[in-house]
Order: structure tokens, then C-alpha cells, then sequence
């Protein structure tokens, strides 16, 4: 091939290598997905109420789900229910609650009970002692609404079991000098920036012996 050729041969492919070439159209990036993936959905259950149950989930405590409750003859609902087996802490027995109850509930239990335990006792806490969650029944001193109990939306506390196996108990230390009475006016005061109605022994005498702490629509700190 002579020099002139071989120049126009690398002429025409620099050419061809510079031409302009048909732009491929660019898709828009994906929107972030919730909790850093993929949103889970759970059974019988809407995008709302999965992204509670995933947050739930991601704490670590043990849970399963209840079926869903229509209302029943007597007004009492549970939507988006849950078994809990354990929080971060043993309870004394599963209790049943709403997702967002359950979810409010650990959250003062790493925030608060953990914390002041470590604090007063030099020790964490192994158990929460608890009377019940979800329950069919009126509302104390108001027999024609339905308590939260009847919604899951609310839990009893009647007191909680240190790692060296030492109880404290509302009914036994609330009004006790020493470190169980006060770590039990301590964090039931803090249960008030965590939940909405909180009572116990200061409240009135239907809360003597427990704590209820509940996320209504209402508002009452009676601790």
C-alpha cells in the first residue's frame, strides 16, 4: 500500500471514530427506598403499618403478628397487632399491643429504663414486669368509653427485675425511700414525654399498685 493511500485509509477511520453518535436516553435515577432497601411489606398488612413492624423489627425485639380485629360488639379494635415476646429486655409473659405501641415501648426501654438502671443501680435490667396490654375493657372511672386497652394502644406496668435478680415493684417501693423508689418516680415522670396518659400511685387509687402508659389522642401526666 503506498504512503498516500495509507494516510487516506487513517484519515477516514479518525474520521469515523469522531463522528457523533445517537444519545441514549438517560433514566432518572431511583427514588431511596425506606430503612436503606427494599420496603417489606408484611402479611395483610399496608405500607404504613410494614414500615412500623420493619422498625419494630430492627430494634431487635421478638415479635409475631395478630390477626387483624374488625370492631367487635363491644367497640374494642386491634389494628396492626403484634404478639411481643421481648423487647430488648425478657417480659414476664408476651403481651399483645398495636405496632406503634410496641415500637413507643422499647424506645423509653433503651432511652430510659436501661439507662436509669445503669445509673441508680449500677446494673441493667433483666425483666419488665407487666399486668397487660390489650384487653376488652371501659376506661377506669368512665364506663361508657373503651379504655386503650381495648385498642392495644396501652400497657400496665407493675415493675421490673434487675440483673442480679432484685425486684422493684410499684406496690412494694413507689413511696420507699432508697434507690427503687426513686428509680420507679424517676422513670415514670419520664414516661410522660414518651407517652400520653401515664399514671401510677399518684394519680388516683385505681393506679396504686401499676403504671399505665398509653398513646391516646388524650393527654395526662398523673405520674
Amino acid at each position: 500500500m503506498t504512503s498516500l493511500r495509507m494516510a487516506s485509509v487513517i484519515v477516514l477511520l479518525l474520521a469515523a471514530a469522531c463522528a457523533p453518535r445517537s444519545q441514549q436516553p438517560v433514566a432518572p435515577p431511583a427514588p431511596p427506598l425506606p430503612h436503606g432497601g427494599a420496603l417489606l411489606l408484611w402479611p395483610n398488612r399496608d405500607a404504613i403499618q410494614s414500615a412500623c413492624l420493619n422498625d419494630l423489627q430492627a430494634t431487635g425485639a421478638q415479635f409475631e403478628l395478630i390477626a387483624q380485629a374488625e370492631p367487635g360488639k363491644d367497640g374494642c379494635t386491634l389494628q396492626n397487632g403484634v404478639k411481643l415476646m421481648r423487647t430488648g429486655l425478657t417480659l414476664n409473659r408476651p403481651v399483645e399491643l398495636t405496632c406503634p405501641m410496641a415500637l413507643r415501648l422499647v424506645q423509653f426501654e433503651q432511652e430510659v429504663l436501661l439507662p436509669e438502671a445503669q445509673k441508680l443501680f449500677g446494673q441493667s435490667l433483666a425483666q419488665l414486669n407487666h399486668a397487660g396490654g390489650f384487653t376488652c375493657k371501659a376506661m377506669t372511672g368512665n364506663g361508657k368509653r373503651i379504655s386503650e386497652h381495648g385498642h392495644g394502644r396501652a400497657i400496665d406496668i407493675w415493675g421490673f427485675t434487675l440483673a442480679n435478680g432484685g425486684r422493684i415493684s410499684v406496690t412494694d417501693h413507689f413511696r420507699a425511700r432508697g434507690r427503687e423508689g426513686t428509680y420507679l418516680r424517676d422513670v415514670n415522670r419520664a414516661a410522660c414525654r414518651y407517652f400520653s396518659v401515664v399514671l401510677g400511685p399518684n394519680a388516683d387509687a385505681a393506679h396504686a399498685k401499676h403504671f399505665h402508659w398509653d398513646i391516646s389522642q388524650w393527654k395526662r401526666c398523673g405520674a
